[in-house]
């Protein structure tokens, strides 16, 4: 039956409110259904707002014991620390009584005097000096041999081992051999002199075409380039190829919208046109010490001062290119800078007319050998033989096999202590060695290509460099008798020592004087052994429409030995027992094969025509040499140099 319309909506208000009462009430018993729930959870543990982990962490009472530790019992009757001793003088304070306008003072206390004495005897703290030894052992191995495309190459194998025959032959042109790296050795007074004999009688081997000079004692002083005195000696960074001159760009000063490494517009490697690096190594061994030990204005040796300097420079070159490229020509540079300036201690008093006797001596006993020994070794061994065949069609070309950078620095600061007097009951002994050796095989097949560098020179640069500084001349005279005497006391004479130098009349003027007493000999040593192989013979063979105005960089290599020592020091008087011996001796010699070299050629061909006729060599048929550059690319890519053939 339907309802009107009134009581339609009574009937729909009251099942409304029905229901949203129902609702009500089923949320209330959600909500205690639920929190009953968590309760019930919550109930199984003993504390919920904490979380207990149990663990065994017993650990092993054997072997974790405890460390011990207790309190010192304080003594019933402390004493004080005894006092420290202090400067020996004397003060006297008196304190006057004061003024005052009223009522005069008890006389007790009208004056007050005190005196205080304090003794101690005046000492001096230093670091006792010790020996000082450096042992620098550097070396560097490199193969780049690069191979693109496929093309009658020669052979690397036999290439690399007539570069180690070159080195062979580089090593017996030393005028003396190594010294030795053993310290032992410099103790012997014996094998010092065993070396001032090679010095006297140097090795001097016959290599034909090999260009030597010798420089004895005097003559060996100041500046030789070559075997020619100059005013200056030359500077590595202006006689670098252009290859690795620094740009020389201005600097803009309105900063770049981009990053640096974005703009490639200046780029050499980015640049428009075709070029081919096989060349342009970089080899540095450099070596830069100062050394300023132990020196002294007056040296007592009870046995032989010896000084010997020691300087071997050599270089074999190879450099006869093939090809249309015009060859690229080496730069070698000898150079040795010896030199003594003399520097006067600045302590002493100059031109003091003062004939009192030092106030105190402090002495530093030495009970052994004082050493001061820098061994370094450097050597680098690196191989560049690039061979290249390929077409050059594209609008920018750049195929860079070469350009590698080996660098061996290293740096030696020995700083000590200056003395008035040193007194070495042993020998004196000072060997300053330098051997440098330079191998470049730069011997290029090259077709294709331009005849020269667009921007400057292709030219290689092989220098060796030796810079000796010596700061402080030594002068030489007899010992008199009262330092004999003096050297012969021991340590248990320390008074009679003291007294001893306190009333010679050498060290009259002086305030205080420092002695450095050494029971043993004094050992100084510089030993510099620097070698550099390079061999970079490379095949470089181009075709296609742009391979005419490719530039090929097959030469622009640099290396360099350098060795520059400073010794550091003051002018000394030095007076040995058993006399003084010295020595300089300066040796440059040079082997180089080129084709501009025309007395070396002369002097090789008949023997190289000869070689390579034995070997079957391409073009040396019946005895008879190949003339200019009229090989095909076969024979000239299997042909050798004169000099690697005749050393094979």
């Amino acid at each position: 039956m339907s309802f009107d319309s009134v009581t339609e909506q009574i009937a729909h208000f009251i099942g409304t409110f029905d229901l949203t009462i129902e609702k009500a009430r089923l949320r209330d018993q959600y909500e205690e259904f639920t929190a009953m729930r968590r309760k019930a959870e919550l109930d199984e543990l003993e504390n919920p707002a904490k979380i207990r982990i149990k663990s065994d962490l017993e650990l092993d009472p054997g072997k974790y014991d405890p460390l011990p530790y207790r309190f010192d019992t304080p003594p019933a009757t402390p004493e004080l620390p005894p006092l420290s001793d202090g400067p020996e003088f004397e003060t006297v304070v008196a304190l006057a009584p004061p003024v005052s306008s009223g009522p005069p003072l008890p006389e007790a206390t009208a004056a007050i005097a005190a005196t205080f004495v304090i003794e101690q005897k005046l000492e001096i703290v230093t670091e006792l000096i010790g020996s000082a030894v450096t042992y620098t052992f550097q070396k560097i191995f490199l193969r780049d041999n690069d191979v693109v495309g496929e093309g009658e190459f020669r052979d690397v194998d036999q290439l690399i081992a007539q570069t180690e025959a070159a080195a062979q032959v580089a090593a017996s042109m030393h005028a003396f051999a190594v010294p030795s790296f053993s310290i032992s050795d410099y103790l012997s007074v014996e094998y010092v002199e065993s070396l001032a004999e090679e010095m006297l009688a140097p090795i001097n081997a016959e290599v034909e075409g090999a260009v030597v000079y010798q420089f004895h004692g005097e003559d060996a002083m100041g500046v030789i380039v070559n075997g020619e005195h100059v005013d200056e000696a030359p500077v590595w960074d202006d006689l670098l190829p252009q290859h690795h001159q620094p740009d020389e760009e201005d600097e803009d000063e309105t900063p770049d919208a981009m990053p640096a490494e974005w703009d490639q517009e200046d780029d050499d490697e980015f640049a428009d046109g075709h070029t081919v690096i096989a060349g342009g190594n970089l080899a540095i061994n450099e070596v830069s010490a100062t050394v300023a030990w132990v020196d002294a204005p007056y040296i007592a040796v009870g046995g032989k001062s010896i000084e010997l300097t020691m300087v071997s420079q050599v270089a074999v070159v190879s450099d006869i290119d093939k090809g249309t490229n015009g060859g690229s020509g080496t730069n070698v540079v000898h150079s040795s800078t010896i030199k003594v300036e003399g520097k006067s201690a600045p302590w002493l008093k100059q031109g003091s007319s003062d004939d009192d006797a030092p106030a105190f001596v402090h002495v530093d006993w030495i009970t052994t050998d004082l050493i001061v020994a820098n061994f370094v070794k450097q050597s680098i061994d690196a191989t560049d033989i690039d061979h290249i065949d390929t077409e050059i069609n594209a609008t920018t070309t750049l195929y860079a096999l070469g350009d590698n950078e080996l660098i061996d620095v290293t740096n030696i600061l020995q700083l000590g202590s200056y003395y008035d007097l040193i007194m070495i009951e042993g020998d004196m002994i000072s060997v300053d060695a330098f051997i440098q050796t330079h191998v470049l095989m730069d011997d290029d097949v090259v077709t294709g290509g331009l005849p020269g560098l667009i921007d400057g020179s292709d030219e290689n640069l092989v220098m060796n460099e030796v810079s000796l500084l010596t700061e402080g001349e030594d002068t030489h005279q007899a010992m008199q008798a009262s330092m004999a005497d003096a050297m012969a006391l021991g340590e248990d004479d320390m008074t009679a020592l003291e007294d001893a130098l306190m009333s010679d009349p050498m060290f009259a003027g002086m305030e205080q004087m420092r002695v450095l007493k050494i029971d043993g000999s004094l050992i100084q040593v510089n030993v510099t052994e620097q070698s550099t192989i390079l061999a970079d013979q490379d095949d470089v063979h181009l075709h296609g429409p742009h391979a005419d105005e490719t530039e090929v960089l097959a030469g622009s290599n640099a290396m360099l030995n350098a060795a520059n020592i400073t010794k550091a020091g003051v002018d000394s008087v030095v007076m040995a027992q058993d006399g003084v011996f010295s020595d300089l001796l300066l040796h440059q010699a040079s082997l180089i094969d080129m084709p501009t070299n025309e007395e070396i050629t002369e002097m090789t061909n008949e023997a190289i025509a000869a070689l390579m006729e034995d070997a079957g060599m391409p073009g040396y048929e019946n005895g008879i040499g190949p003339s200019g550059n009229d090989l095909t690319p076969n024979e000239m890519a299997n042909s050798s140099d004169g000099l690697q053939t005749m050393l094979a």
